[in-house]
Order: structure tokens, then sequence, then C-alpha cells
């Protein structure tokens, strides 16, 4: 049986969100297969792990339950989850984990960090690498990746926080030639629609500006007359392949945080019948009502965005059609979609149990090709500097 860490929580804007998104598969885990490990990063950035971290309701309450749990921490020296003994004497001991399946969103867990922790520690795992996970949580170089695939992207600028503070009206005078009105000012290192707002008019896009949550911020073209389909893609390297796109149908100003994860209401259940939150309780049509031509399209788009950032496991890619004109632009990838996307391929013909051994079997084949690199070369550098001999530059 195969020791399955599972990594939820964070220190992050996401971390309730992600706190669903880990229960969720863990209570779907084939438990014939694994023995669940539950690893809960608290947002003070504490870990923890222990039985008690499958009952939904200690989150309401963390505090009045910690001392219930182990402290954990995963160190690079060490493949596996050291549990961090309490008493002077006392010895920290290791808990082997044969694979881990990080179920984190938003920074501190989507963004390549936890990822490199995890590579360093040389333990299989299912989500994007370093490099696409950074790239797929930063809105602004996601954008250029997609511009230098000449992927369809929506007219967008940039600028940090330090320019904005620097000279307000320059920012705004380059905004305004670039962009009409409306536009969508949004944070370019969250996700889950966390501060977005939509500006109308200056006035608004100084106060969406104002209030925004990251350093460096990105302003788009808002499309009005809107639709918005969602695809999932899962595989490794050039094994890729999309499932059935889904439409979400509650389109306001734009889909709300609120929108995505806390419309799961009493008496709405997920897979296996049991009560869930999340996002497949989300309005939505699925499959959504696409021409077959525009749908195929949507479909290759994600396979190639999927192996643009060099993705793994299972992403959702967001897409924007302007319904005046049927134009289909890609919005953005999401490395570690909210419900890993289970309902997507539940309607493709893969269970959720069944999506779970993907992962793993995508972790494991990861991390065998990993191994084949040679991370050894001899050298006489050192012998040369003990010889007396001055060091040069490269």
């Amino acid at each position: 049986m195969k020791k399955l860490g599972v990594i939820f929580g964070g220190v992050s804007c996401e971390h309730d969100v992600s706190i669903i998104t880990g229960l969720q598969l863990i209570e779907n885990a084939n438990k014939a297969k694994y023995e669940v490990i539950p690893i809960y990063i608290h947002s003070d950035g504490e870990w923890y792990t222990g039985e008690e971290l499958l009952n939904a309701n200690i989150y309401k309450d963390f505090e009045a339950h910690q001392n219930h749990l182990k402290k954990v921490a995963i160190l690079p020296s060490q493949k596996g989850l050291m549990v961090l003994e309490k008493g002077l004497f006392s010895k920290n001991t290791v808990i082997d984990l044969d694979v881990v399946i990080p179920a984190m969103h938003g920074m501190n867990g989507e963004d390549g960090t936890l990822q490199g922790l995890l590579e360093l520690a040389n333990i299989p795992y299912s989500s994007s690498g370093v490099l696409g996970s950074s790239v797929g949580m930063d809105k602004i170089l996601m954008k250029k990746v997609f511009e230098a695939h000449k992927f369809p992207v929506l007219p967008y600028t940039y600028f940090t926080r330090a320019e904005w503070e620097e000279d307000r009206d320059e920012i705004i005078t380059r905004i305004e030639n670039e962009l009409p009105y409306p536009m969508f000012v949004k944070p370019s290192n969250l996700g889950s629609s966390i501060g977005i707002s939509k500006a109308k008019n200056r006035e608004g896009l100084v106060h969406a500006i104002a209030v925004n949550y990251d350093a460096r911020i990105i302003v788009e073209k808002s499309v009005e007359n809107i639709r918005e389909i969602n695809c999932s893609g899962l595989g490794y390297e050039n094994d890729v392949q999309a499932s059935v796109c889904e439409e979400p149908v509650h389109w306001e100003e734009f889909l709300t945080f609120e929108d995505k994860y806390m419309h799961g209401g009493k008496g709405s259940k997920g897979a296996k019948g049991s009560k869930q939150s999340g996002m497949e309780n989300m309005s939505r049509k699925i499959p959504a009502e696409l021409e077959e031509q525009q749908e195929k399209k949507i479909r290759d788009l994600t396979c190639q965005v999927f192996k643009s950032l060099n993705s793994k496991g299972v992403v959702r890619v967001d897409y924007i059609i302007d319904k005046d004109t049927n134009e289909v632009y890609v919005n953005e990838i999401n490395t570690i979609p909210g419900s890993f996307a289970f309902y997507l391929w539940e309607v493709s013909g893969i269970t959720y149990p069944e999506l779970i051994d993907k992962l793993v079997d995508i972790a494991e084949k990861a991390m065998h090709d990993k191994n084949k690199n040679n991370y050894s070369f001899k050298s006489d550098v050192i012998g040369n500097i003990a010889k007396g001999q001055k060091m040069g530059v490269k």
C-alpha cells in the first residue's frame, strides 16, 4: 500500500478553498491502494498531520484541536515527513511518503515554492513543476508565454506598485492610451478571482488599483458580451488529453470568489453521494453548448497550453468567448484547479478515484524521469584551489 501525502491549507488568501479541495481528494482516494496522510498547513505557516484533520468541523475552531495533532515538516535532506516530537530528549521520527498530491491554491503552494521543496526532498508529486507552477501563477509572465506561442489573448498592460506610487498620473495615462473602458484590474499573483475589480471609468480604475493585493498589477480589456468556457487538461509531457468543456451560467460582472466556491449549499452532493462544497457545485453547463469546431479548437488549445508551460498532472484552462465576434481567447491556466476539476473528468469518463490514480502514476513517472538525470560531474577545481592556484571566473 502506497503512502499518499495530501498537502492542503497554506499561507494564502485561498487557504480555505484549499482545505475543501484537499478533503474532497482524501475522501475519494482508494483506501485499498493508499494510506492517505493528511498534511495541513495552517495560515500561520505551521504544518500538522493527524486523523483529526479529516473532520472538516475542526477548521472552524482549529486552535481548540491543534494540541491533538502532530507538528511536521518536510526537509530537503529527508525523503519523508518529519514528525517534530515534543520534549527535550524526544527523537524526531519520519513518516515515509511514496507520493505527494499538493491540493494547494494560490501563493506559497501553487506558485512553485512548495514544488521546489518537494524537488529538493526528492519526493514524487503530482502538480506542475517549479517553472510551470510559477509561470502559471503569474498572470503577466503567463500572458507573455501565451503570446510567444501565438495563443489568442486579450489586450493587456501591466505595472508595479512602485511605479504607481512614484507617478500615478503617468500610469493612468498609459493604461488609458492602451486600453478602452471598461477594463479589469487584477493582481498578477492571485487566483480564485480574489482582488479582481472591473473599472468602468477613471474613478473606478484608481479605486481598483488602490485596493489591489499584489506588487505587480495587470489590466486587461473587458469583453462585454461574454461567455466563459473552462476545459481541463490531464497528462505528462506529450501524453495530454483534454476533458469536456464547461460553461458557468451565472455571470454578473465577473465570476467572483464567492461564485466559484461558496455556492455549495445544503443538500448538494458530490462524488460518492457525500455533501461537498466547492467547484463541482457551481451552476454550470457540462458539457458546454459549443459548435463542434469551436469545441475542438478549445480542447486542442488546452493541450497546447498544457505543453507550453511544461505542465504535469491536472490543470484547468479558462477561456473567454466574445459573443459579438465569436473569437476565443485564452484567459489563464490553473495548475492546481479547484476540486481538481474532477467533475469535468467524471463527465469525460474518468471517476475521481481513477483521476487520483492517474495523478499518482504521473508523479511516479516524472520522478523516474528525473532520476535518469546525471547530477554529478567530477572536476579538478577544488583540488586546484587546495594546491594554491587562484580562483578564476567562468
